[in-house]
């Protein structure tokens, strides 16, 4: 039985690959998108049941993809994923608009399920 479909937002192409690997290894159904663009996209096509987002990308950075995306799916549930320092203006406001929650690069695989797991 295939879990939680999760679509994993990151422009590291290593991270990405080894974190779909991971999420797969453990059975979840995993879309992958390599900007904040591609995200808004492939969120309305795949109507995931969590997104995790990297906040640093070109193109589209997290924040403006997480408010396209919340906008129109107020529902949705995105967690921020992010190895650098947070903008505190920018991320109060996403977690006013129903942040799910952030993830501190690196993180592990039972952190991640955790985080998956109690978002459903």
């Amino acid at each position: 039985m295939v879990n939680s479909r999760i679509l994993l937002v990151d422009d590291d192409i290593q991270f990405l690959e080894a974190t779909e690997y991971m999420l797969k290894y453990e059975n979840y159904d995993v879309i992958t998108a390599k900007n904040g663009e591609e995200a808004i996209k492939k969120y309305k096509e795949s109507s995931p049941d969590i997104v995790l987002m990297d906040l640093k990308m070109p193109v589209m950075n997290g924040y403006d993809s997480f408010f396209k995306i919340k906008k129109d799916n107020p529902d949705a549930k995105i967690v921020f994923t992010s190895a650098y320092a947070i903008n505190n203006e920018e991320f109060a406001k996403a977690k006013k608009s129903g942040l799910y929650g952030l993830l501190t690069k690196p993180f592990d695989l039972n952190e991640l399920n955790s985080m998956i797991e109690s978002k459903k």
